[in-house]
């Protein structure tokens, strides 16, 4: 039999990167997503529009992320009728800048050790 040569396409890994908090979920991609969101409009029911979730479900997510955190990651404050604000304090940034770091070195690490692999 002939060496065949691989006809599929390049191999890539992939990975989801979830923190932990005493084993219960803290950040995970969504989240860190809602921050951001959160940081660039200034508004936690913008930022659940933008990402086509309920206010009540955002605003859930960010009392368990300050909750497991022990100390606010995000400040929201009640608003008049232009709506309340929504801040990333700096821990939530620094949670923001970590977890960031953390998926572009484990990508690194991924596309590194895929780029040797054949079929």
């Amino acid at each position: 039999m002939k060496n065949q040569k691989n006809k599929a396409g390049k191999i890539d890994a992939d990975s989801r990167i979830w923190l932990t908090i005493d084993n219960k979920s803290f950040l995970g991609q969504g989240k860190i997503e809602l921050l951001e969101k959160i940081k660039e409009y200034g508004s936690l029911r913008k930022a659940a529009g933008e990402m086509k979730m309920s206010y009540r479900k955002a605003w859930g997510s960010i009392n368990k992320i300050n909750e497991l955190a022990g100390k606010p990651l995000v400040i929201l404050k009640r608003g008049g009728k232009d709506g309340g604000i929504a801040e990333i304090t700096e821990v939530g940034e620094k949670a923001i800048i970590i977890f960031n770091q953390l998926q572009e070195e484990i990508k690194n690490l991924l596309e590194k050790q895929t780029n040797s692999l054949e079929l």
